[in-house]
């Protein structure tokens, strides 16, 4: 108990012997905290309320563990108080065990009120969801498509072969998901279409007006390769063999080799302006030679350049730190970046053990020539995995500078298998919503590189409890959404030594609702942030047919119909055999005669002079026919003797013709027996002077295409039931014959995704790897040939017996 005022003794110092009187200021000292407690909840209300994504802001970061702690202390005194006095109101009335329930709540209360408040990191979550910062780009601004397809990855699992091997990586699906992706970011019907709307949509928006990609401009794949970085040492450096890491998460050939494909038929990019680079990492021989065996002139570009990579070299162009740091080496891009006019940014979806995630931002670490952590350089780790917030970020720097960021055409995240860099040697199978534990089998593309990334982060959050739930892990989000404005105050502007031109907001950064629903402000129509689109498997069967189009009989009263052909402008001409008529359908969907006389054509296809070539059946020849319907005999025999007839051709780019011929007795001839020892398939050379026999081993060769980019020839053998593709070499000979399908086919043709047309009952359609993906069925009894047409080509010409159908198509035909 205490004493009266007069029995309180004074204190004395054992060292001075003066009496201790107590300060005036201790008495206030006791009420710091709770009033700065008091004032942080007040200042936290007011600013936050008004305006939820202020709670990002620094001082509010500071401000919001000050206040939770007073509130929670403020709710303990008054639950341990109240919980005090019923134990002193019980115990007077000998109620000791209400009163023992009573003492331990009020010392429950304070420990929770210490421990809550004890080690309490300050704020390591995201802001407030659907709060969008920043300013949207794309042509649908703050569009992210998610394509998901668990059918494209069967790997088994580490100890059974590699997911990068095309046997656990289904190619076909990760082409479908990489087509209906583009698709769906450009919201066009066709791949072409798209590609060009990017080009277009990029070149405005760095000022360039409203071009297209132009032939002969180079595209740079930023492929994510880490796992071959030199330093790793998982692939040998004198050899190229890969000796370590096999199972960890690259960008996956199949992801690359999708991507080429788009760009070669689609984006009208010839493989030899495509380069595929990472400049740190040393890439093997199997990764290599999966994609280079379809693409042998794309430029793979790497660290040390052997065994036909190319070795990646420092242009002139200086990057910039916006930090300013003194007394370090200059960086410069990379010379593969600065020479391309366009860059893709494909990345892997990967926590980090250090920054939290990896993603497209911190791809671009393997778009310098040295390493993060390189001596004499500016060291881009430190402020890459602070915890901090509201600091200068250098992957600003890099997603904002002009030939890095400024040229980026598409941002893409390959999610087909995941995992946490560096601690994953082989990826991890998702636990979380809609995986469920299987592999991820997920490509993100998006023309907004925050968002792109802020997604990306939403999805690693969701999976790992700790890398990339630390503090700061998002805040180049919040640098770069905000880069004109930064909470760290930074002058964002790589591409000056000073500050001259400061960086623009880079994109939209917001966090979902919640992992299960995945909606952004503009999926709930809250805000002008993340659209997020996602494609299921069944969204990704985009058939080849255009949506609700049916088969529709143009003209019919003919005897025969064959050989369609379409001008460049898209009108379609074709045969009337037995009349010894060429007609044309107009792509204003008029009828007329081109032709009275042209020699029983069967089988057309316009050279690149727009003259019509025709097989000439009457005396088995191959002409050309102009504008005004004169003619000049191209072949007229092989070696001396008459040919068979020539039935179907195709010109390859260079002006080569192949050409089928089979023999089929007309009752129009007047000719003796075959003179030529079988049926065969000839060419032509460029020059129109020589005719060489090129395959001689089929039964009865008929319909004939090859791809646009003069590689490959398809050669249906109507008379063996099957149809061979084969390699086309430089002097106009074939090799590596391979079997495509077992069909035969009379006439052929190809679309812009690589799909093959075979005719007979009705049209049947095989994807580049031969497998049967259509069926397109015709009324008569016979479908003869069929060819690409219409003012936009998306029109399928079918010519069968006596009539002339068309199919509106979601692709298109191809040269």
């Amino acid at each position: 108990m205490s004493g009266s005022k007069e029995d309180r003794k004074p204190l004395f110092c054992p060292k001075t012997g003066r009496p201790i009187r107590a300060n005036w200021m201790y008495g206030y000292l006791r009420w710091l905290l709770p009033m700065a407690g008091l004032l942080s909840l007040v200042w936290f209300l007011i600013r936050v309320i008004p305006k939820p994504s202020r709670a990002t802001y620094p001082c509010q970061r500071l401000a919001f563990p000050l206040a939770s702690a007073f509130v929670t202390w403020v709710v303990g005194l008054a639950a341990s108080v109240a919980a005090f006095r019923k134990a002193r109101w019980s115990l007077s009335r000998r109620r000791y065990a209400l009163a023992a329930v009573c003492l331990a709540a009020g010392v429950g209360a304070v420990w929770l009120g210490l421990s809550l408040t004890g080690d309490c990191p300050a704020v390591a979550e995201p802001h407030a969801v659907n709060q969008p910062i920043g300013t949207a780009r794309g042509i649908y601004p703050g569009r992210v498509v998610w394509a998901h397809d668990p059918q494209a990855t069967q790997w088994p699992g580490p100890g059974n072969g590699h997911h990068w091997e095309d046997r656990y990586t289904d190619q076909e699906r990760v082409c479908r998901m990489m087509a209906a992706t583009l698709r769906s970011l450009t919201g066009c019907n066709h791949e072409a279409e798209a590609w060009d709307r990017m080009f277009r949509y990029l070149n405005k928006a760095r000022g360039k007006g409203d071009d297209g990609y132009k032939a002969g401009e180079k595209v740079a794949i930023k492929a994510n390769l880490v796992g071959f970085i030199k330093s790793h040492r998982a692939v040998n450096t004198e050899t190229y063999e890969w000796q370590d890491w096999q199972d960890y998460m690259n960008t996956s050939p199949q992801m690359v080799i999708a991507l080429l494909r788009q760009l070669t038929r689609n984006g009208g990019v010839k493989a030899v302006n495509i380069s595929v680079c990472d400049t740190l990492a040393n890439i093997p021989h199997p990764y290599f030679d999966l994609i280079r065996r379809e693409f042998p002139d794309v430029t793979f570009v790497d660290a040390d350049g052997k065994f036909g990579r190319a070795k990646a070299t420092p242009s002139n162009v200086p990057l910039y730190w916006s930090c300013r740091p003194e007394g370090v080496t200059q960086d410069s891009i990379p010379t593969c970046f600065a020479e391309a006019e366009y860059i893709i940014n494909f990345a892997n979806l990967k926590a980090h053990s250090g920054s939290g995630v990896t993603l497209c931002a911190k791809n671009h670490y393997g778009s310098l020539i040295r390493t993060p952590v390189a001596g004499g350089y500016y060291e881009l780790h430190r402020n890459a995995f602070s915890t901090d917030t509201g600091i200068y970020r250098p992957l600003v720097d890099l997603m904002g500078h002009a030939h890095l960021g400024g040229k980026t055409l598409l941002y893409l995240i390959d999610g087909l298998y995941c995992g946490i860099h560096p601690v994953d040697r082989a990826p991890q199978k998702f636990k979380s919503p809609p995986f469920n534990g299987h592999w991820t089998a997920s490509l993100l593309a998006s023309l907004d590189p925050v968002a792109v990334d802020s997604v990306g982060f939403d999805f690693l959050h969701a999976e790992f409890e700790q890398h990339p739930r630390k503090g700061g892990v998002d805040d180049y989000l919040h640098e770069a959404a905000q880069a004109a404005e930064p909470a760290s105050g930074t002058y964002y502007d790589p591409d000056h030594a000073g500050n001259v031109r400061r960086l623009a907001s880079l994109g939209v950064h917001e966090h979902w609702n919640n992992e299960r629903e995945k909606k952004y402000s503009r999926n709930l129509g809250t805000g002008e942030g993340i659209e997020l689109v996602g494609l299921t498997a069944a969204d990704m069967q985009a058939s080849i047919i255009a949506p609700g189009a049916r088969l529709v009989k143009l003209a019919d009263g003919f005897e025969f119909t064959e050989g369609p052909a379409a001008d460049k402008d898209g009108n379609v001409y074709f045969t009337d055999q037995p009349n010894n008529r060429i007609h044309v359908w107009s792509i204003d969907g008029k009828l007329s005669t081109f032709h009275e006389s042209p020699g029983r054509a069967n089988g057309l296809y316009f050279d690149r002079q727009g003259n019509l070539l025709a097989c000439a059946d009457l005396d088995n020849e191959l002409w050309s026919i102009d504008a005004r319907g004169n003619h000049t005999v191209l072949v007229k025999d092989y070696q001396g003797k008459k040919l068979n007839g020539p039935n179907d051709l195709w010109e390859r780019p260079d002006g080569g013709v192949y050409f089928t011929d089979p023999f089929y007795k007309r009752p129009y001839w007047n000719r003796g027996p075959m003179e030529q020892d079988g049926q065969h398939v000839y060419y032509l050379t460029p020059d129109r002077k020589q005719v060489v026999r090129v395959v001689d081993d089929l039964v009865q060769p008929n319909g004939i295409i090859g791809t646009p980019d003069g590689k490959l020839l398809y050669v249906a053998d109507i008379g063996g039931r099957k149809t061979y593709v084969y390699r086309i070499n430089a002097d106009g000979n074939l090799s590596d014959r391979k079997l495509f399908c077992e069909m035969g086919s009379d006439g052929m043709t190809i679309d812009n995704e690589g799909n093959v047309y075979l005719t007979g009952r009705g049209v049947t359609v095989f994807n580049s790897q031969g497998r049967k993906i259509e069926q397109i069925d015709v009324d008569p009894g016979w479908t003869a040939n069929v060819t690409f047409g219409g003012k936009d080509h998306d029109t399928l010409f079918i010519t069968a017996t006596k009539s002339l159908y068309a199919l509106k198509m979601r692709v298109k035909g191809v040269r």
